[in-house]
C-alpha cells in the first residue's frame, strides 16, 4: 500500500501574460473552471512598457489568489482600463513609460464623480497596487481616499401589472419549450425502440437517424453545399435540434423568472450548477433543495453561499397547470430547468444548470459538430421580450426585477438588512409613493387615535337639560358623582375654556397634588370637560390666538399657541360651532382673562 506524497518540487504559477511580437495578452480563466478568455493589451496603445505593467497587474488581479473571480468581472476591470487608456491617449503629450505618469492623468476621473469614473480609478488602483515604480505624486492622488459618488437616476423597479406581465411571459415561453423537447425525447425513444418495418419509409428513417445522431452525438451531417435543410426530402436539421435542446431565449426566460421567485442576481442565477441535495423527506415534507452558489462582488471570502430552493410557492398567478409542472416556486422551476437542458449539458462537458445548443437557428455547412455552452451573465438581451398594454417590450432589466422582488417580499436577498434598506428599499423611485402612502396611512392613524385619547369630552344642550332633572345617569357616564356634576353644572369647576373633574389627579403633575400646568393644556385633557357655555370662550380664545400670529415671529408662535390653536379647531369642529358669531357673545371680562392667559399672567413662575 502506497501512501500519498506530495509532488516534488516548488509550485509555480502559470503563465497568463503572454508575450507574441508586438502582442501582448492576458489569458484569463474563470475560477469554476468554465470557459477562459483572452485580453488583448497591445489595443491600449500606451507603448510596450506601460503595456506590459498593465498586463502583468491585470493578471495579479485576474490569477490565483486575485480579486477578479469571473470573466465577468475581469471584462469590467478591463473596460475600466482601456478608458484610461483612451484619456491617456488624448493628451498632447501622452505618457509612455511609468515616469511619464501625472497627478492630471488620474485627476479627470476623480473631479467627475461619477459611479463610472470612479470605476475607472478603481481599476487603475487593483492593477498598479503591487508596482513599486509608480511616480510619488501620481501614487498619492491615486489612493487618496474618494469623494461621494454624484447623484445619478435611479433604477426604479417593475410595476405590479409589468411583473405579472414578465412572469406569464416568461412561464409560457417555459411551458412551449417543456412541451416541444418531451415531445423530442418521446419521439427519440419511440424511434430506438421502434421494430424495423417501420424504417422502410425513407423519410421516417432520415429523420429518426439524424435524430439519433443529434442526440447521441450532438453532431449533424456535413454537407458540401449548405446546411442541411430540407432538400431533396431530407429532414430540418435545425428543427430536430430544437425538439432537444433549449434556445438561448428560452434559458434567458428561465432566468428572469427564477429571479423572479429568488430575488438573487443575474450572475449568481446564471452559475448555478445540478449539485444539490434533498433536504426534504421527500414523502410527506415539502419540496427543499439546497444548492452552492456564488457571489464574487461579495470578497473573496463570503462569496460562497447556501441557497435553499423550495416548493412554496411566491406569486399566485401561476397560471394554468395541466402538466403538473411547478412555475410558482423556486423548487419547481430549478427542477424545470435541470429537465430542459439535460441533454445539452452531457455536450458542455460541466455541471452547469443552464446550457443550450449555439446555432440553433442555422447550421453552417463548414461546421458539422453543434456548440453547446452555458449561458452567459448577457443572456437577457437574447429574450423574445414580453407584451404589457398590448405593446412588445423587448428589453429587460435584471436591476429592476430584483429591486421589484426586494420591494415586494421587504426582506434581505443574499445582502444585509442595511444594504436593504438604505441601497433598495429608500432609493426605488417607484417604491416612493408607495412607501409615502404606507407612512402617512399609519400617521394618520395615529394622530386619528391620540386625537380621540386626548378630546375633550363635550356635554351638548340635551346632556345639560336631562342632568338638571336627573344628574345621575349623566354622572354615572361621565365617572363622577352627582354632586360633583351638579359643581359642574353650576360652574364652580371652571378653569378659562373648560371645567375640570379632578383637578387632583391631572396626567401633567404628581396624583394627589393640585394640576400646575397651563390652562391650554385643558384644551386636551382627559379631566376637562366642555359645556354650551363655554363654547364663545373658546371662539374668543381662537380669535386671539390668531391675532398673536401676527406679533411674533412664526417659529415663536408655533412654539407658544400652534397645538393649542389645533386642540381649538378639533374642540369646536366638534361641536359645529360658527367661531366669528360665538366670539361676540363673548363678555368684556373674557377678554381680559384669555388675554391675561396669552401673556402668561396665570402661569406659575
Amino acid at each position: 500500500m502506497r501512501r500519498a506524497a506530495l509532488p516534488h518540487g516548488e509550485y509555480s504559477r502559470p503563465e497568463t501574460v503572454l508575450h507574441d511580437g508586438d502582442s501582448i495578452t492576458v489569458k484569463v480563466h474563470a475560477e469554476t473552471g468554465h470557459g477562459s478568455q483572452d485580453f488583448q493589451f497591445h489595443r491600449l496603445k500606451l507603448g510596450p512598457e506601460l503595456e506590459t505593467v498593465f498586463a502583468e497587474g491585470f493578471a495579479r488581479a485576474t490569477g490565483p489568489g486575485g480579486t477578479r473571480r469571473t470573466l465577468g468581472s475581469a471584462a469590467n476591470l478591463y473596460g475600466g482600463l482601456r478608458t484610461f487608456a483612451g484619456l491617456l491617449n488624448s493628451h498632447p503629450a501622452p505618457p509612455r513609460k511609468m515616469s511619464d505618469l501625472r497627478p492630471a492623468h488620474i485627476a479627470t476621473f476623480r473631479l467627475r464623480g461619477t459611479s463610472y469614473s470612479l470605476n475607472v480609478v478603481h481599476a487603475v488602483r487593483i492593477t498598479l497596487r503591487a508596482n513599486e515604480s509608480l511616480p510619488g505624486p501620481f501614487r498619492e492622488l491615486l489612493y487618496s481616499p474618494l469623494g461621494h459618488v454624484a447623484a445619478s437616476p435611479s433604477v426604479a423597479s417593475y410595476t405590479d401589472s409589468e411583473f405579472r406581465a414578465i412572469r406569464r411571459a416568461a412561464r409560457t415561453e417555459i411551458r412551449a419549450a417543456l412541451s416541444r423537447i418531451r415531445a423530442g425525447e418521446a419521439e427519440l425513444a419511440a424511434w430506438l425502440t421502434a421494430p424495423a418495418p417501420v424504417q422502410i419509409n425513407p423519410d421516417v428513417a432520415k429523420r429518426g437517424a439524424l435524430l439519433e445522431q443529434i442526440a447521441n452525438e450532438g453532431s449533424v451531417p456535413h454537407r458540401e453545399r449548405g446546411p442541411h435543410s430540407q432538400q431533396e426530402g431530407s429532414t430540418d436539421a435545425g428543427s430536430l435540434i430544437r425538439s432537444l435542446f433549449p434556445s438561448s431565449s428560452e434559458l434567458a426566460a428561465l432566468v428572469v423568472l427564477l429571479q423572479c421567485l429568488t430575488g438573487q442576481n443575474l450572475s449568481t442565477l446564471c452559475n448555478l450548477t445540478t449539485e444539490y441535495l434533498r433536504a426534504d423527506d421527500q414523502e410527506k415534507e415539502g419540496e427543499v433543495l439546497l444548492t452552492r452558489a456564488q457571489k464574487p462582488r461579495r470578497g473573496r471570502y463570503a462569496a460562497e453561499m447556501d441557497l435553499s430552493f423550495t416548493s412554496v410557492p411566491v406569486w399566485l398567478d401561476a397560471g394554468n397547470n395541466t402538466e403538473g409542472d411547478d412555475y410558482a416556486s423556486p423548487f419547481g422551476v430549478y427542477i424545470i430547468a435541470e429537465e430542459l437542458c439535460r441533454r445539452a449539458r452531457t455536450f458542455t462537458a460541466t455541471n452547469m444548470l443552464l446550457c443550450w445548443a449555439y446555432g440553433d437557428r442555422r447550421i453552417k455547412n463548414t461546421t458539422e459538430r453543434i456548440i453547446f455552452r452555458p449561458i452567459a451573465s448577457d443572456c437577457l438581451r437574447r429574450w423574445h421580450g414580453w407584451t404589457h398594454d398590448g405593446k412588445l417590450q423587448s428589453t429587460i432589466d435584471s436591476r429592476r426585477l430584483r429591486r421589484t422582488f426586494l420591494q415586494h417580499h421587504q426582506r434581505p436577498v443574499a445582502q444585509t438588512v442595511e444594504t436593504l434598506a438604505h441601497t433598495y428599499l429608500s432609493k426605488d423611485p417607484a417604491a416612493l409613493s408607495i412607501n409615502q402612502e404606507v407612512v402617512g396611512s399609519a400617521l394618520a392613524e395615529e394622530v386619528t387615535r391620540i386625537r380621540a385619547a386626548t378630546a375633550v369630552h363635550v356635554l351638548n344642550d340635551d346632556d345639560v337639560r336631562a342632568a338638571s332633572n336627573n344628574p345621575k345617569p349623566l354622572a354615572e357616564q361621565l365617572g363622577i358623582s352627582a354632586e360633583r356634576l351638579t359643581d359642574l353644572l353650576a360652574g364652580r369647576l371652571d378653569t378659562i375654556a373648560a371645567a375640570c373633574i379632578d383637578h387632583e389627579h391631572s396626567p401633567h403633575s404628581p396624583d394627589g397634588t393640585p394640576c400646575t400646568a397651563s390652562f391650554l393644556l385643558c384644551l386636551a385633557c382627559p379631566n376637562a370637560r366642555s359645556e354650551p357655555r363655554h363654547v364663545p370662550v373658546q371662539a374668543l380664545l381662537k380669535q386671539r390666538i390668531e391675532a398673536r400670529r401676527l406679533e411674533l415671529p412664526a417659529k415663536q408662535w408655533e412654539r407658544q399657541f400652534g397645538v393649542a390653536e389645533e386642540r381649538l379647531d378639533d374642540l369646536l369642529g366638534a361641536q359645529h360651532a360658527d367661531v366669528n358669531a360665538m366670539a361676540a357673545q363673548a363678555t368684556d371680562k373674557d377678554l381680559q382673562m384669555i388675554e391675561a392667559l396669552l401673556d402668561g399672567k396665570y402661569d406659575l413662575r
